[in-house]
């Protein structure tokens, strides 16, 4: 009876019935550690995880009458304490380390190898043992709604807050989040914890207002998660500071105001410590992880005179005639800019039949130049270039 209750249950989901007779005959021999339940689609599936106790479900996503996003929803709304293993034909190596990379559930690729079937198993259910689940994140949950090409409008809900996310056959068309639409409104739900979806077969929007990757999207969310969080904790602090010398709190615009000057001050005197060995190991390290984006071909550090000051390039691709060139290039963009009354020059891109060239300012005195290949992620360039433009100021010492 102890070792019965002690038993952990897994729960195969697939409407082919000859796949899952095939996956319990070779799961016998694996009886003693834990019990295989079955079920040929999401709603009977529904009714399993109504009756009985599981650990682990292991689901296909294309079934009839309930399919697997919907019983992927059901789960994070009534269930979130089970455990995940997505079954897909449509699965990359990118995928499979995005997934692994927000914590989410893991997915196996068919057609199935069985002993990696099992030890993802066994993983699971030691993970379980152990009291580390993964819950189902939103990310996570978007990613599997690309990768098949789902049209589908999902409502998500988290600690009070409700949005709105629709697909058009895997693409985010648009986005509401209650208090920001379109794309404002994606960055913020993407990073939405703890999250119950419901999933409508239906997208509920036909006009399409969000028009960047859903790879950029979540980055981008997170990374202005991450900045709100880096905010509140300086705000907290000093607030503290404040309270106790009797002075009150102090309005976030004021905190911001005062970490940007000291970070300008911190900046001045990195440059001051920083010796030339050092800065010119920190710039290529920062020029080494833009250039390892997929279908970057070269990633030039440029003074304003067109020399240049460091680079990473594919073989047989001359950086010292792309620094001479794209002086120029650089100089046009930023010149129309001030003609057009746009201000300071963040990012320019030229698009050509085989790929873009980006230009981004860094300090006064340089600029980067990035060449990319046609097929190149444009938004998580423009993502890395936002976050490590600052580091390279700092490490050159521009």
């Amino acid at each position: 009876m102890d070792n019965n209750q002690k038993m952990k249950n897994i729960l195969i989901v697939d409407d082919e019935k000859s796949f899952i007779l095939s996956l319990c005959r070779g799961l016998d021999a694996y009886a003693s550690e834990f019990n295989t339940l079955t079920a040929c689609n999401g709603k009977d599936a529904v009714e399993v995880l109504k009756r009985s106790k599981v650990d682990l479900v292991i689901t296909d996503l294309k079934m009839p009458e309930m399919d697997g996003f919907s019983l992927l929803a059901y789960i994070s709304k009534m269930h979130p304490e089970i455990a995940v293993i997505v079954m897909s034909a449509y699965c990359t190596p990118e995928i499979k380390t995005q997934l692994k990379n927000y914590g989410a559930f893991t997915i196996l690729e068919k057609p199935i190898d069985f002993q990696e079937f099992v030890d993802l198993i066994l993983e699971e259910l030691n993970a379980v043992s152990e009291g580390c689940i993964r819950g189902i994140t939103v990310a996570a949950f978007l990613q599997i709604i690309e990768m098949e090409k789902k049209t589908c409008t999902l409502k998500i809900s988290s600690h009070g807050k409700k949005g709105m996310l629709y697909f058009q056959e895997g693409t985010m068309i648009d986005a509401d989040s209650g208090t920001d639409l379109h794309i404002e409104a994606a960055f913020d739900i993407v990073c939405w914890d703890d999250p119950e979806i419901e999933l409508d077969s239906v997208c509920r929007k036909k006009i399409c207002n969000i028009h960047e990757p859903l790879s950029y999207i979540i980055m981008e969310g997170h990374f202005r998660l991450d900045e709100k969080l880096l905010a509140k904790e300086n705000h907290a602090g000093d607030n503290n500071v404040s309270q106790a010398n009797g002075t009150g709190p102090i309005d976030l615009e004021t905190v911001m105001k005062e970490i940007n000057e000291e970070d300008n001050k911190n900046k001045k005197q990195v440059r001051i410590a920083l010796t030339k060995e050092e800065k010119m190991a920190t710039t290529k390290e920062i020029l080494n992880e833009l250039a390892k984006l997929q279908n970057v071909d070269a990633v030039c550090l440029v003074a304003r005179d067109g020399f240049l000051l460091d680079s990473i390039a594919r073989t047989g691709i001359d950086t010292e005639m792309i620094s001479a060139i794209a002086s120029s290039g650089f100089g046009a963009s930023e010149s129309m800019g001030r003609q057009l009354g746009k201000g300071d020059m963040i990012i320019s891109m030229v698009e050509f039949e085989k790929g873009p060239v980006m230009f981004s300012p860094i300090g006064d005195d340089a600029f980067l130049v990035i060449i990319a290949d046609k097929e190149a992620n444009l938004g998580m360039i423009r993502l890395k270039l936002k976050k490590h433009s600052g580091e390279l100021l700092i490490a050159a010492a521009i």
